[in-house]
């Protein structure tokens, strides 16, 4: 199964090992522009490519690049979606597309266009910390709905066949260790020596970015993520620039999606 294929049909794709030469110099370089290396205190930054210079750079990383071309047969757009957890843990089940209700909203209709917004989710400091995803959930509902865990290695999960497991994933990752996506797969993080819901895991730090072809799913999900919801600013021109020059940047994404399609706004859900 090709990466395209089972981000398809599984809903994510592990990538081991595809940051493990540069997590540590990169999260080092984060750290220092968070300004948190000796705050004990969980922090969840949302908006963080507007905010860090290290984030901003580092899109454009050669190994940012060959995780999103084992996908993406074209070059895909980023849409600005970034966040960085440093000790924070998203510990309830959750959807990150605008549509969280399953089959209710424009999210869940393919008929024209596939949905194809992909978070490459990269572990750059992961001592205690699980990422856990309930497979097929980005088209349908899992089986069986219990936290009874099927609890693998990012490097093992790279080597598995999901297709028949019938419980939630919980990924063990390592540092370098990266995996991608469907915005529509029901995830969430959990520290492995804290409670099940902790908000708290005492080394974590990861890095993400939201990739996505260019359609109305990827349009609808930009204006979602950074023009209704709050907490990011437009990225100013110098940065469009940047990222057009590298072919990362979409015009149609200067427009608000809801403006032409207000009537779509009743399936969004704001949290």
């Amino acid at each position: 199964m090709t990466p395209a294929q089972m981000l398809e049909t599984q809903g994510f794709y592990p990538l081991p090992g595809a940051f493990a030469s540069v997590a540590k110099d990169v999260a080092e370089k984060i750290k220092a522009d968070l300004a948190v290396t000796d705050n004990p205190e969980a922090v969840g930054l949302g908006d963080a490519f507007n905010k860090i210079q290290a984030v901003r750079d580092f899109v454009y990383h050669d190994a940012v690049t060959q995780a999103y071309q084992r996908v993406f047969d074209k070059q895909p757009v980023f849409l600005q979606a970034c966040d960085i957890h440093n000790g924070f843990v998203q510990g309830n089940w959750h959807r990150d597309c605008a549509n969280k209700g399953l089959n209710k909203g424009e999210d869940w209709d393919e008929s024209a266009h596939k949905y194809r917004n992909y978070k490459l989710m990269i572990y750059l400091e992961c001592d205690d910390y699980s990422f856990c995803v309930k497979p097929r959930t980005n088209h349908k509902k899992l089986a069986n709905d219990l936290d009874d865990y099927f609890t693998v290695s990012v490097e093992d999960a790279a080597k598995t066949d999901f297709s028949k497991i019938e419980k939630p994933v919980q990924f063990i990752p390592k540092p370098g260790d990266a995996v991608m996506f469907d915005l529509r797969t029901t995830h969430r993080g959990q520290g492995l020596n804290a409670e099940q819901f902790s908000k708290r895991a005492s080394n974590k730090l990861t890095l993400s970015y939201v990739f996505a072809e260019r359609n109305p799913h990827a349009h609808r999900f930009h204006s979602y993520r950074t023009l209704l919801k709050q907490g990011y600013t437009p990225l100013n021109e110098a940065e469009k620039k940047r990222l057009n020059d590298n072919g990362l940047w979409w015009d149609a994404l200067d427009g608000n999606y809801f403006d032409v399609h207000k009537d779509e706004l009743q399936n969004v859900v704001l949290k």
